[in-house]
């Protein structure tokens, strides 16, 4: 309160009160940064200072509100206005107020204040001066163009003490490698490299530490719009007695100073006896490993695994560790829920299964302050990011050989299913195919007692004429093909018996004409009777014959029969082996 009637007071004075002569004075300075990238922000200082302790000030800052955009103030009013008073009777000597715009469209602007005062605590007013500041807003691209592209140096100069030593070749801008020999025993070399654009840095240069042989020093320049020249620096240090070993086809030199050799973390400093010098080297006492350094044609320096007068390249991983905040899951997981032990206190954790010895944590990593999972170790206590894809991979992996064993035991219960049916199937295709068996069995079986028949009818007729030589022959049905024809041949009578009665009568009439003596009457009624004879046994044959042709008709018939029957069953045959689709079609 105090404060602000104070401030009143010092206003009532400087509208009311008449100027003063010689008054003392100040500035206004408006500092910051003069170019930007659209997008960016831009920083302004504005600064009141004099010579004279000042009591109380009023300020307003501006600016182009179409090309800059106000984020922040340190003004009391927290926009523009600046205004206030010093805190002790003897005034401030300087007043700062810091704002920072964000840049909104390319072009040039300018930030000056204006309506200013300023008294001194004699109610003095001061004699102020301000300045302006432009700002030049660009694009990326722009900026970058802008930037010089200058990567050269001028000059290169490599001393030892007091001593300069010259390059080989002369130092050229072009010319990005150089030689140069320093003495024995030079452990430090400085090297003075000058930059032809000031814009430009230099990286590499100034005191390099070097060993006995070939020592490679880069020196990067990096000009303004960030292109890169390396130029290379090989200093020689002259060695009287060099340690050299080929491995590979490659030259190397024994490192004889440790001064360029830094241990790795597991192995102590030692000394071993190679060629009757000491050689600087490194030993682990778990694995008593030797390592000592070997440094290449071109200065680099390696640790190499040295025993018995061999050597071996030395390759070590480091594994990163995590400085860790274990903190509460934000959601399940899809594994198995528990809890882990870490520094005596128990967290939740996850665990793929049951045996596993790893847990996954959920934890803040201190050194990034992301927040995810991680694999912990409790026997060694170490953690590394938990990687869920690979999980992931061989979830689905897993799921996808699920399914094809599925498929394959489906296909497998079908195949099954298949072979069942066509056993089935054949099953009942047997049984028609001995049905048909029986059946051709059973019509050959009629065949045969036919022949039989045909046979017996045979022998009676040759027993009754065993002397004819006109015999009435009768074929053997013969069965061969479904397409042969059977032949019989039957001997026909050559004259009826009626027709011979006719003959006798009008003989006997002719005969009665003429008177016939006894001899004659009995040599006739002999013949008579042995023609008799003979017509009996022709009526007799001819009876036979009657029924032999029945026979054979009967037998014709039969076989026309058994003829259709087979045709009819092949094809039933047939169809067994032919699909429905075949087998509807040719019974149609």
């Amino acid at each position: 309160m105090k404060k602000f009637k104070r401030l009143l007071l010092i206003v009532f004075c400087l509208v009311f009160m008449p100027g003063i002569v010689n008054a003392a004075s100040g500035s206004i300075s408006v500092t910051g940064t003069s170019s930007a990238v659209v997008g960016n922000r831009v920083t302004i200082t504005v600064t009141l200072s004099s010579s004279t302790g000042i009591g109380s000030w009023q300020m307003a800052l501006n600016y182009d509100k179409s090309y800059l955009q106000l984020v922040s103030s340190t003004a009391e009013s927290g926009g523009t206005n600046m205004a206030g008073f010093a805190p002790t009777l003897s005034g401030v000597k300087s007043k700062s107020y810091t704002f920072v715009f964000k840049t909104l469209k390319t072009g040039n602007t300018r930030v000056s204040v204006s309506s200013y005062l300023a008294y001194d605590f004699n109610e003095e007013a001061l004699s102020l001066t301000s300045s302006s500041k432009s700002i030049h807003i660009m694009t990326q691209a722009e900026l970058e163009e802008s930037y010089s592209k200058n990567n050269n140096l001028k000059n290169i100069n490599v001393t030892v003490g007091e001593d300069t030593y010259e390059l080989d070749p002369e130092f050229d801008s072009d010319t990005l490698e150089y030689n140069v020999t320093v003495p024995t025993g030079t452990t430090t070399v400085h090297v003075d490299a000058t930059r032809s654009d000031s814009t430009a840095s230099v990286d590499g240069a100034g005191d390099v530490e070097v060993t006995e042989g070939l020592n490679t020093v880069p020196i990067v320049v990096t000009a303004q719009n960030g292109d890169e020249k390396t130029y290379t620096l090989i200093i020689n240090v002259e060695d009287q007695n060099p340690i050299e070993v080929i491995i590979d086809g490659v030259t190397y030199t024994v490192v004889k100073s440790d001064t360029l050799l830094t241990a790795p973390a597991t192995y102590s400093k030692a000394t071993i006896d190679i060629n009757g010098f000491e050689i600087p080297a490194f030993v682990n006492d778990a694995t008593q490993y030797t390592l000592v350094g070997l440094k290449d044609e071109k200065g680099n320096i390696s640790l190499y695994r040295y025993l018995d007068g061999n050597y071996s390249v030395y390759n070590e991983l480091n594994s990163k560790s995590y400085t860790l905040v274990p903190t509460q899951f934000e959601e399940e997981l899809d594994y198995i829920k528990t809890s882990v032990e870490i520094n005596g206190i128990n967290v939740p954790a996850y665990q793929y299964s049951e045996d596993s010895n790893l847990y996954i944590i959920n934890a803040v990593n201190l050194e990034s302050g992301e927040e995810g999972l991680y694999l912990y170790d409790p026997a060694s206590g170490a953690a590394i990011v938990f990687d869920e894809s690979f999980i992931n991979e061989a979830n689905q992996t897993i799921e996808y050989y699920t399914y094809v064993i599925f498929a394959f035991a489906g296909a497998l219960f079908l195949m099954l299913i298949l072979i069942f049916a066509l056993l089935h199937s054949a099953k009942k295709k047997q049984k028609k195919i001995n049905q048909f068996i029986q059946k051709q069995e059973a019509k050959i079986e009629a065949t045969r007692k036919l022949n039989d028949v045909v046979n017996e009818v045979k022998k009676v007729i040759q027993d009754e004429q065993p002397e004819k030589t006109d015999v009435i022959k009768v074929e053997e049905v013969k069965i061969e093909d479904n397409d042969k024809q059977e032949d019989s041949t039957l001997v026909e009578p050559t004259e009826s018996i009626e027709e011979k009665k006719s003959d006798e009568k009008e003989e006997a009439k002719q005969e009665e004409v003429v008177p016939k003596s006894k001899k004659e009457l009995k040599k006739e009624k002999k013949e008579a009777k042995k023609k008799a004879k003979e017509e009996k046994k022709k009526a007799k044959e001819a009876f036979f014959q009657d029924e032999v042709r029945d026979a054979e008709g009967k037998i014709e018939d039969e076989i026309k029969r058994i003829e259709n029957d087979l045709d009819q069953d092949d094809t039933g045959v047939y169809d067994i082996f032919e699909d429905d689709r075949k087998k509807k079609k040719k019974k149609k």
